[in-house]
């Protein structure tokens, strides 16, 4: 997450006026826009990667590999945010963003439901109605990505808004914290 900071340079300001000041700092909107918007993204990975793993006591060599290149994604995001950020008005680099969260979020998708399959589906204090929520909020977040990408097709502004506002949306506590409050911490194995 700290690394996104990197793409945002500082300008060189030493023979600024303070009106150069304001237009290097007004061009330095789309990078912190894009800096905010994809730490809120790998922040929510992390709560949900959190809040799923604070529920296991042991784990096996799949669910480690799927883990691996979850993290691989999550250390791709700097580069579209860096894309985003300066050229964030091309199509391409737009759809390319959302296409890159969507993939991610694929990519947690595989480890949620083989953790469900492997770990949760039997254990007796996760209700299944619960799994069945969780699993379509889970699913949800690739295809929101998805979608915001593919309206990039029409409107760029429209699918970056989007962006933005996907993470704002499962930032807030959802069905997994409100069933994951119910279970003993570390009793799932």
């Amino acid at each position: 997450m700290t690394l996104l900071v990197i793409e945002i340079k500082v300008p060189d300001l030493s023979q600024a006026t303070a009106s150069t000041a304001i237009d290097a700092l007004i061009h330095a909107v789309p990078h912190i826009l894009s800096y905010i918007t994809s730490f809120l993204v790998i922040g929510v990975l992390w709560l949900n990667h959190h809040a799923l793993f604070h529920l296991l006591r042991r784990v096996d060599r799949i669910v480690l590999t799927i883990n691996l290149v979850l993290l691989m994604c999550i250390a791709f995001i700097p580069f579209p945010t860096a894309l985003i950020g300066e050229y964030g008005k091309l199509q391409p680099i737009v759809m390319f963003y959302g296409l890159t969260l969507s993939f991610t979020g694929i990519v947690y998708n595989v480890l949620w439901f083989y953790v469900v399959r492997q770990y949760l589906w039997d254990y007796p204090q996760a209700e299944r109605r619960f799994i069945y929520q969780a699993s379509l909020w889970s699913i949800g977040y690739p295809i929101f990505y998805l979608i915001a990408s593919l309206l990039s097709l029409s409107n760029t502004t429209l699918s970056t808004v989007l962006y933005i506002l996907i993470p704002l949306f499962y930032l807030f506590p959802s069905v997994i914290d409100r069933q994951l409050g119910k279970l003993p911490s570390s009793e799932v194995s």
